[in-house]
Order: C-alpha cells, then structure tokens, then sequence
C-alpha cells in the first residue's frame, strides 16, 4: 500500500488507487471556473467539518480548517502550514445546494457509459452529504497540491460511505475509476 509522505517526517497509508491528476493545462484551463473534487457520503451518521480537521490533524498537524462559517451549510478554508490549498464546504440533503449539485452530478452520470454506472447512480439516489473541495493551486505544482488533499479522501474512505467525484474525471470507489466523465 503506498504513503503519503508529510512534510513533517509522518507517513500516512494511502489504499491503492487510479486517481489521477489532470494534466496541468487542462486543470489551468478550469481553474477559472473551479475545480473540485466531492464525496458523497451514503453514510447516514453526520460528517462536520470539525470531524474532518480532527483527522488531517492526526495525519499531520499542519492541517487546519480556518474561516469557518456554519450557517445553513458548513465550509471553510482547508490550509496545510499556512498555505491555503482549497474552499472546503458540506452541503448535505435538503440544504438547497446539495439538491442542485445531485441533479447536475446526476446529468453527467447518466450521459457516461461504463460498468460503474449504476454504482454511481445509486450512490446519487442514497447520498447524504457532499463533501466538496474547490481546489486552489496557487503558485504550486498541480501534483504538489493534489498530494496534499490525498489524507482527506484516505479518511473518508476508510470511515465513511460512498464514492468521490473529480471534474473532468469521473468517479471513483476506494480503489479505482469506474465511471469516466466529462
């Protein structure tokens, strides 16, 4: 199982996976519009944003969420020593935006065609909460700031139901692609 390699000497194990990073001029291309990479929870326990940091933090405790807002939804900033690497938001069922972004996962999901289709859509049907992530590079390498959302997506997978959505991608389980999109 390969590690992912902290920048303060700790090892986290990542399961073996065929996520890939876009290559940079297609992610530069996008950026402009945003980014994201999302979770759907089928998990009926509720995820908050403080669960989350709790658990960057025991990878390394350079992670911090910061400039928390909790109104109808939870979101903030997602730091790693100071540097800012994305919005990270919660939109969970029957919260407005959760309900817009099903539909529009939805649409894209149902123009693919692949065996893990019906996975997809069934995880769209039964998903409680998004956990979404606007990526922001900054002035980094797109590897650099991709490698350092990797322990959010471990986590979740090893805690949590469900299957994560990259832009211009596709989906993903805990192991591989299995719905290519966009």
């Amino acid at each position: 199982m390969p590690t992912f390699e902290t920048d303060y000497g700790r090892s986290v194990r990542l399961p073996p996976s065929d996520i890939k990073p876009l290559p940079p001029t297609a992610i530069v291309a996008s950026e402009s519009l945003g980014y994201y990479m999302r979770f759907l929870t089928t998990d009926p326990n509720r995820i908050t944003l403080s669960t989350i940091e709790t658990a960057l933090k025991q990878a390394d405790v350079a992670y911090a969420i910061t400039d928390r807002i909790s109104r109808r939804r939870e979101a903030g900033t997602l730091t790693y020593a100071g540097g800012v690497y994305g919005q990270i938001e919660l939109n969970r069922s029957g919260d407005g935006l959760f309900d817009e972004e099903i539909k529009e996962l939805r649409e894209g999901a149902e123009e693919a065609t692949g065996r893990g289709k019906k996975k997809v859509l069934k995880a769209l049907d039964t998903a409680k909460t998004i956990v979404a992530i606007q990526v922001l590079f900054q002035d980094r390498e797109t590897e650099e700031t991709l490698r350092k959302l990797d322990p959010i997506w471990l986590w979740l997978f090893e805690n949590w139901s469900g299957l994560l959505q990259v832009d211009g991608e596709g989906w993903y389980d805990r192991t591989r692609q299995i719905l290519q999109t966009g």
